[in-house]
């Protein structure tokens, strides 16, 4: 699928931090040997963008799509990974290598709307940034759909892979996403 433009929406000095922590469990590395996913819809990451504190303006979420998979599918495929029960870079932090402890992410906070911190719940927010971590690389048949946040989008995503070896379901989201 040649001529798809991407572009880097990610903090510098966020990226730096990954390129120096170490994944404590194997296979190892550090966080910059990984492609990164969050365990659900509507990521810290991607508020912050949309209010445009990484690029300096607001930005349009209509351009970012979701790449879905599960972690068992990754295991299917024996694709190396690790996984961690919060901000990967943030204290304190857990690492692990086997879907037993799946336990040690807060689903109830990847499900929801809201994940700002409270007096009741004073981790919540460094929790919500879990990450499924796959090694190296994350083939492009391991992605099981997309997730869009317009029909318009969907479109255009249907068009462009359209004549791929592997076609994803692509689904429209906006609820995914946050309003503008």
């Amino acid at each position: 699928m040649s001529g798809i433009a991407s572009r880097n929406i990610a903090y510098s000095n966020l990226k730096q931090r990954r390129r120096a922590t170490i994944v404590e469990v194997a296979p190892g590395g550090t966080l910059a040997d990984y492609v990164p996913f969050y365990f659900g819809p509507r990521s810290p990451m991607l508020f912050t963008y949309s209010q445009g504190n990484v690029t300096g303006r607001r930005e349009n979420q209509d351009e970012i799509i979701y790449l879905v998979s599960t972690a068992e599918y990754v295991v299917s495929l024996n694709l190396p990974f690790a996984f961690t029960d919060g901000h990967p870079v943030v204290e304190p932090k857990s690492f692990f290598n086997d879907l037993r402890h799946l336990q040690e992410i807060d689903f109830q906070i990847m499900n929801g709307k809201y994940w700002f911190d409270t007096d009741a719940y004073p981790d919540r927010k460094r929790r919500r940034q879990a990450e499924f971590l796959v090694h190296q690389q994350f083939p492009w048949t391991a992605v099981q759909a997309l997730a869009v946040r317009t029909s318009a989008m969907h479109g255009r995503v249907v068009d462009l892979i359209q004549h791929a070896e592997h076609r994803p379901t692509c689904i429209v989201r906006p609820d995914w996403y946050y309003d503008s």
